[in-house]
Protein backbone atom coordinates (compact mmCIF):
# COMPACT_ATOMS: atom_id res chain seq x y z
CA UNK A 1 0.00 0.00 0.00
CA UNK A 2 2.73 2.24 0.88
CA UNK A 3 4.45 2.02 -2.08
CA UNK A 4 1.87 2.46 -4.36
CA UNK A 5 1.08 5.94 -2.87
CA UNK A 6 4.22 6.55 -3.13
CA UNK A 7 4.24 5.78 -6.75
CA UNK A 8 1.31 8.08 -7.11
CA UNK A 9 3.22 10.69 -5.31
CA UNK A 10 5.80 10.33 -7.80
CA UNK A 11 3.91 10.01 -10.86
CA UNK A 12 2.25 13.73 -9.49
CA UNK A 13 5.49 15.37 -9.33
CA UNK A 14 6.94 14.06 -12.38
CA UNK A 15 3.75 14.91 -14.19
CA UNK A 16 4.31 18.80 -12.31
CA UNK A 17 7.47 18.84 -13.52
CA UNK A 18 7.11 18.04 -17.24
CA UNK A 19 4.03 20.52 -17.28
CA UNK A 20 6.61 23.36 -15.69
CA UNK A 21 9.37 22.41 -17.78
CA UNK A 22 7.70 22.66 -20.79
CA UNK A 23 6.02 25.87 -19.87
CA UNK A 24 9.89 27.04 -18.88
CA UNK A 25 12.11 29.41 -20.61
CA UNK A 26 15.13 28.08 -22.14
CA UNK A 27 16.63 29.22 -18.86
CA UNK A 28 19.39 27.21 -16.69
CA UNK A 29 20.53 29.01 -13.46
CA UNK A 30 23.22 28.35 -11.42
CA UNK A 31 23.88 29.72 -7.77
CA UNK A 32 27.22 27.93 -6.54
CA UNK A 33 28.45 29.39 -3.31
CA UNK A 34 24.78 29.50 -1.59
CA UNK A 35 25.87 27.29 1.26
CA UNK A 36 25.74 29.23 4.54
CA UNK A 37 26.78 26.43 6.60
CA UNK A 38 29.26 23.86 7.67
CA UNK A 39 28.92 20.10 9.03
CA UNK A 40 29.74 19.49 12.57
CA UNK A 41 32.57 17.19 11.97
CA UNK A 42 34.21 20.50 10.17
CA UNK A 43 33.13 22.83 12.17
CA UNK A 44 34.99 22.36 15.12
CA UNK A 45 37.98 22.85 13.48
CA UNK A 46 37.43 25.88 12.19
CA UNK A 47 38.50 28.91 13.89
CA UNK A 48 36.05 31.44 12.41
CA UNK A 49 33.07 32.49 14.01
CA UNK A 50 29.58 31.76 12.64
CA UNK A 51 28.93 35.00 11.24
CA UNK A 52 32.51 35.09 9.29
CA UNK A 53 31.75 31.97 8.04
CA UNK A 54 28.27 33.13 7.02
CA UNK A 55 30.32 36.00 5.63
CA UNK A 56 32.37 33.48 3.49
CA UNK A 57 29.38 32.30 1.51
CA UNK A 58 27.08 34.12 -1.21
CA UNK A 59 24.04 34.41 1.38
CA UNK A 60 20.71 35.08 -0.31
CA UNK A 61 21.68 33.94 -3.64
CA UNK A 62 19.38 30.51 -3.49
CA UNK A 63 16.69 33.22 -3.19
CA UNK A 64 17.55 35.50 -5.33
CA UNK A 65 18.53 33.31 -8.21
CA UNK A 66 14.65 31.61 -8.19
CA UNK A 67 13.32 32.13 -11.55
CA UNK A 68 9.81 30.82 -11.69
CA UNK A 69 10.34 30.05 -15.43
CA UNK A 70 13.43 28.89 -15.25
CA UNK A 71 13.91 25.10 -17.02
CA UNK A 72 16.23 24.12 -14.22
CA UNK A 73 18.12 26.24 -10.76
CA UNK A 74 21.11 24.47 -9.20
CA UNK A 75 22.15 25.19 -5.49
CA UNK A 76 25.21 24.53 -4.57
CA UNK A 77 25.33 22.42 -1.53
CA UNK A 78 28.93 22.55 -0.25
CA UNK A 79 30.38 25.52 2.11
CA UNK A 80 33.35 27.71 0.20
CA UNK A 81 35.78 26.95 2.83
CA UNK A 82 35.25 23.35 2.40
CA UNK A 83 36.55 24.11 -1.11
CA UNK A 84 35.74 26.96 -3.49
CA UNK A 85 33.96 24.87 -6.09
CA UNK A 86 33.87 27.14 -8.47
CA UNK A 87 37.37 27.06 -9.28
CA UNK A 88 39.30 24.63 -11.75
CA UNK A 89 40.72 21.56 -9.88
CA UNK A 90 44.27 23.31 -10.55
CA UNK A 91 43.31 26.33 -8.97
CA UNK A 92 46.18 27.16 -6.07
CA UNK A 93 43.18 28.32 -3.75
CA UNK A 94 40.63 25.72 -4.54
CA UNK A 95 40.83 25.02 -0.77
CA UNK A 96 40.98 28.51 1.04
CA UNK A 97 43.34 28.47 3.97
CA UNK A 98 42.11 32.87 4.90
CA UNK A 99 38.88 34.12 4.12
CA UNK A 100 38.30 37.21 2.53
CA UNK A 101 39.41 39.58 5.35
CA UNK A 102 42.61 37.77 5.84
CA UNK A 103 41.33 36.12 8.81
CA UNK A 104 42.71 32.47 9.05
CA UNK A 105 40.00 29.52 8.44
CA UNK A 106 41.64 26.54 10.14
CA UNK A 107 42.42 26.02 13.65
CA UNK A 108 46.16 24.82 14.25
CA UNK A 109 46.61 21.38 12.68
CA UNK A 110 42.83 20.51 11.83
CA UNK A 111 43.26 21.72 8.16
CA UNK A 112 41.98 19.72 5.69
CA UNK A 113 43.56 16.05 4.39
CA UNK A 114 44.36 15.33 1.49
CA UNK A 115 41.92 12.35 1.80
CA UNK A 116 39.21 14.83 3.17
CA UNK A 117 39.91 17.47 0.21
CA UNK A 118 39.40 14.14 -2.45
CA UNK A 119 35.97 13.05 -0.79
CA UNK A 120 34.66 16.80 -1.10
CA UNK A 121 36.12 17.13 -4.74
CA UNK A 122 34.28 13.82 -5.33
CA UNK A 123 31.26 14.37 -3.75
CA UNK A 124 30.91 18.33 -4.88
CA UNK A 125 33.22 19.25 -7.21
CA UNK A 126 32.21 16.59 -10.02
CA UNK A 127 28.50 16.32 -9.13
CA UNK A 128 27.99 19.64 -9.33
CA UNK A 129 28.94 19.92 -12.72
CA UNK A 130 27.45 16.07 -13.64
CA UNK A 131 23.97 18.11 -12.09
CA UNK A 132 24.66 20.50 -14.75
CA UNK A 133 25.03 18.76 -17.68
CA UNK A 134 22.15 16.75 -16.83
CA UNK A 135 19.84 19.81 -16.98
CA UNK A 136 21.43 20.60 -20.58
CA UNK A 137 20.48 17.69 -21.94
CA UNK A 138 17.22 17.31 -20.77
CA UNK A 139 16.22 20.69 -22.30
CA UNK A 140 18.26 20.22 -25.42
CA UNK A 141 16.08 16.94 -25.09
CA UNK A 142 12.71 19.61 -25.67
CA UNK A 143 14.14 21.00 -29.02
CA UNK A 144 15.94 23.66 -27.43
CA UNK A 145 18.12 25.72 -30.16
CA UNK A 146 19.04 28.61 -27.82
CA UNK A 147 20.06 28.42 -24.22
CA UNK A 148 20.67 30.72 -21.74
CA UNK A 149 22.56 30.17 -18.72
CA UNK A 150 23.01 32.32 -15.43
CA UNK A 151 25.49 32.13 -12.95
CA UNK A 152 24.60 33.72 -9.83
CA UNK A 153 27.02 35.45 -7.51
CA UNK A 154 26.93 38.10 -4.62
CA UNK A 155 30.10 39.99 -3.08
CA UNK A 156 29.81 42.20 -0.10
CA UNK A 157 30.82 45.97 -0.65
CA UNK A 158 32.81 46.34 3.00
CA UNK A 159 36.31 44.82 1.86
CA UNK A 160 38.11 45.12 -1.21
CA UNK A 161 38.12 42.27 -4.22
CA UNK A 162 40.48 41.51 -7.44
CA UNK A 163 43.24 43.94 -7.25
CA UNK A 164 42.07 45.69 -4.34
CA UNK A 165 39.25 47.25 -5.96
CA UNK A 166 35.61 47.42 -5.33
CA UNK A 167 32.48 46.13 -6.89
CA UNK A 168 29.96 47.98 -8.62
CA UNK A 169 26.30 47.55 -7.85
CA UNK A 170 26.01 44.65 -10.33
CA UNK A 171 28.75 43.16 -12.97
CA UNK A 172 27.90 40.76 -15.44
CA UNK A 173 30.53 38.65 -17.37
CA UNK A 174 31.31 36.51 -20.77
CA UNK A 175 35.36 37.02 -19.84
CA UNK A 176 35.10 39.58 -22.80
CA UNK A 177 36.39 43.30 -22.53
CA UNK A 178 35.01 45.72 -20.21
CA UNK A 179 32.09 47.67 -21.33
CA UNK A 180 31.67 45.77 -24.69
CA UNK A 181 31.73 42.35 -23.32
CA UNK A 182 33.76 41.64 -27.18
CA UNK A 183 35.80 38.81 -27.40
CA UNK A 184 39.49 39.98 -26.82
CA UNK A 185 42.34 37.14 -25.30
CA UNK A 186 39.98 34.17 -24.85
CA UNK A 187 36.68 32.63 -26.05
CA UNK A 188 33.72 33.88 -24.35
CA UNK A 189 30.88 32.43 -23.19
CA UNK A 190 28.09 35.00 -24.69
CA UNK A 191 27.77 37.38 -27.76
CA UNK A 192 28.49 40.69 -27.25
CA UNK A 193 24.90 41.44 -28.10
CA UNK A 194 23.42 39.43 -25.36
CA UNK A 195 25.91 41.35 -22.65
CA UNK A 196 24.38 44.67 -24.59
CA UNK A 197 21.08 43.47 -24.23
CA UNK A 198 21.33 41.92 -20.92
CA UNK A 199 22.60 45.32 -19.45
CA UNK A 200 20.18 47.59 -21.41
CA UNK A 201 16.94 45.19 -19.75
CA UNK A 202 19.00 45.11 -16.31
CA UNK A 203 18.96 48.90 -16.15
CA UNK A 204 15.46 48.99 -17.45
CA UNK A 205 14.27 47.24 -14.35
CA UNK A 206 16.95 48.54 -11.97
CA UNK A 207 17.09 52.09 -12.95
CA UNK A 208 19.08 53.20 -10.00
CA UNK A 209 21.77 50.86 -10.47
CA UNK A 210 24.65 50.93 -12.20
CA UNK A 211 25.45 47.65 -14.40
CA UNK A 212 28.79 46.90 -15.44
CA UNK A 213 29.79 44.53 -17.93
CA UNK A 214 33.37 42.40 -17.40
CA UNK A 215 34.27 45.32 -14.34
CA UNK A 216 36.39 43.00 -12.06
CA UNK A 217 34.78 40.00 -12.48
CA UNK A 218 34.76 38.49 -16.26
CA UNK A 219 33.87 35.19 -15.48
CA UNK A 220 34.51 32.01 -13.32
CA UNK A 221 35.37 28.01 -13.61
CA UNK A 222 31.52 27.20 -14.31
CA UNK A 223 31.31 29.81 -17.26
CA UNK A 224 34.49 27.99 -19.04
CA UNK A 225 32.87 24.15 -17.76
CA UNK A 226 30.01 25.30 -19.87
CA UNK A 227 31.86 26.59 -22.84
CA UNK A 228 34.59 23.64 -22.95
CA UNK A 229 32.80 20.94 -22.14
CA UNK A 230 28.94 21.32 -22.81
CA UNK A 231 28.97 23.05 -25.71
CA UNK A 232 31.21 20.54 -27.76
CA UNK A 233 28.22 18.01 -26.87
CA UNK A 234 26.00 20.32 -28.48
CA UNK A 235 26.50 21.58 -31.86
CA UNK A 236 23.73 22.02 -33.37
CA UNK A 237 22.30 24.47 -30.08
CA UNK A 238 23.47 28.09 -29.48
CA UNK A 239 24.40 27.93 -25.66
CA UNK A 240 25.45 31.73 -23.79
CA UNK A 241 26.46 31.89 -20.61
CA UNK A 242 26.95 34.70 -18.30
CA UNK A 243 27.78 35.53 -14.55
CA UNK A 244 26.04 37.77 -12.63
CA UNK A 245 27.55 39.36 -9.74
CA UNK A 246 25.40 41.38 -7.16
CA UNK A 247 26.20 43.90 -4.34
CA UNK A 248 24.89 42.02 -1.22
CA UNK A 249 24.78 45.65 0.85
CA UNK A 250 21.66 45.83 -0.71
CA UNK A 251 19.65 43.33 1.06
CA UNK A 252 21.94 43.34 3.93
CA UNK A 253 23.24 45.95 6.05
CA UNK A 254 26.93 45.12 7.86
CA UNK A 255 26.23 47.00 10.71
CA UNK A 256 22.82 46.04 11.97
CA UNK A 257 23.32 42.86 10.47
CA UNK A 258 19.70 42.91 9.19
CA UNK A 259 18.05 41.89 5.93
CA UNK A 260 15.91 44.26 4.15
CA UNK A 261 13.01 41.89 2.44
CA UNK A 262 11.81 44.65 0.78
CA UNK A 263 14.64 45.55 -1.11
CA UNK A 264 15.87 41.54 -1.95
CA UNK A 265 12.18 41.63 -4.07
CA UNK A 266 12.51 44.52 -5.79
CA UNK A 267 16.44 43.37 -6.45
CA UNK A 268 15.42 39.77 -7.48
CA UNK A 269 12.16 40.95 -9.45
CA UNK A 270 14.21 43.18 -11.37
CA UNK A 271 17.25 40.94 -12.14
CA UNK A 272 14.61 38.13 -13.08
CA UNK A 273 12.30 40.44 -15.48
CA UNK A 274 15.67 41.52 -17.14
CA UNK A 275 16.16 37.75 -17.59
CA UNK A 276 13.11 36.87 -18.45
CA UNK A 277 12.77 39.84 -21.06
CA UNK A 278 16.74 38.82 -22.40
CA UNK A 279 15.17 35.32 -23.09
CA UNK A 280 12.08 36.37 -24.87
CA UNK A 281 14.50 39.20 -27.08
CA UNK A 282 17.25 36.64 -28.43
CA UNK A 283 16.10 32.53 -27.16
Amino acid sequence: MRAHVRKLLQDTHDRLLAKMQSEALPLIISAPHAQTKIPEVFRKRIDLGEYEIWQMSDPFSDETCEHPHAFAIEIGKNHRTLGDFNRDKSAKNLFPTHDFYGRKIWRAKCELTDREKQDLLDEFWTSYRKKLKKHFRALVKTGAKKILFVDHHNTAIDHPIKGGEYAPPIIIGNFGEHKTGEEIDIPTTASKKTMKVFQAKLEKNLPSLTIEINKIYRGDSILRFVRDEIRPLFPGVKIQAVILEYNLNFIWNPLTHRRDRVAQKKLTTGINTAITELCEELF
